[in-house]
């Protein structure tokens, strides 16, 4: 979704994480974790994502494993979206669901890096999703059709 300048926080966030993924193999990692976790998002819907552990395997023999979408308490009815990898931070996008006829549409509104587990940054842009959400409730025609 849109900001109120027109950008695409959560597309330009993925943006600037796979250029640095070009000369950085922790951000590398990272970014092929998020691209394998959205496509699990996208075959397995939000119910199975929030229940069920991802789990791929990485480099080593190691596996990686988390839940992938988590309810922000106090934020409903937003999501997270959630990968982390050591080195590079934890990977936050924030989301939520709205249905029209019988398709689920998730509408990503804000992402972030965060490298500690309370980020005010976070606290900001989980706000401003709060109100992408009332403007796309009030008129979703504007933002998907």
């Amino acid at each position: 979704m849109k900001d109120e300048e027109e950008n695409v926080p959560v597309k330009l966030c993925l943006q600037q994480l796979v250029r640095r993924a070009e000369t950085d193999a922790i951000f590398a990692q990272l970014v092929e974790l998020i691209f394998q976790a959205l496509e699990v998002l996208e075959k397995w819907g939000i119910f199975h994502s929030m229940n069920e552990f991802f789990t791929t395997p990485i480099s080593g023999n190691s596996l990686y494993s988390i839940r992938i979408v988590k309810e922000l308490r106090n934020h409903p009815p937003l999501l997270e979206f959630r990968v982390n990898w050591r080195g590079a931070g934890a990977f936050r996008a924030v989301f939520f669901e709205y249905h029209f006829n019988d398709i689920q549409v998730l509408v990503f509104t804000q992402a972030t890096i965060k490298t500690h587990t309370f980020s005010q940054e976070f606290e900001k842009l989980i706000k401003k999703s709060e109100a992408q959400y009332i403007a796309f409730m009030e008129s979703p025609e504007k933002y998907i059709f």
